[in-house]
């Protein structure tokens, strides 16, 4: 349950994003614009599931990531998840509605 997930951080957290987004909202905004609604759903669903069973700091001592929790201000990694769960929940929301009324029109 975890496959979207490392997807967006292997994907959009590569070695020089930094290079080309100011902050972590926008790597995250950007993948919210880019993916399909299938794709949002999923990290949805992967970052909840991270976070009922306790997995967040074993996601990231599992993994290598090009990320660094604390030099991106955060104190946790349970934190930076909390904090992509309510990005991406937003941003899938507002792009949800504006393909609703696009596909309407």
């Amino acid at each position: 349950m975890t496959k979207t997930f490392l997807y967006l951080m292997e994907c959009y957290f590569y070695q020089d994003w930094q290079s080309e987004f100011p902050q972590v909202e926008n790597v995250l905004f950007y993948f919210a614009s880019k993916e399909n609604s299938k794709i949002l759903h999923n990290l949805i669903a992967d970052i909840q599931y991270i976070l009922k069973n306790n997995l967040s700091q074993k996601i990231f001592v599992d993994n290598d990531f090009d990320f660094d929790l604390l030099l991106e201000g955060y104190n946790s990694e349970k934190e930076w998840f909390e904090d992509a769960y309510v990005i991406i929940s937003k941003k899938s929301n507002k792009l949800w509605s504006i393909r609703s009324i696009l596909t309407i029109s």
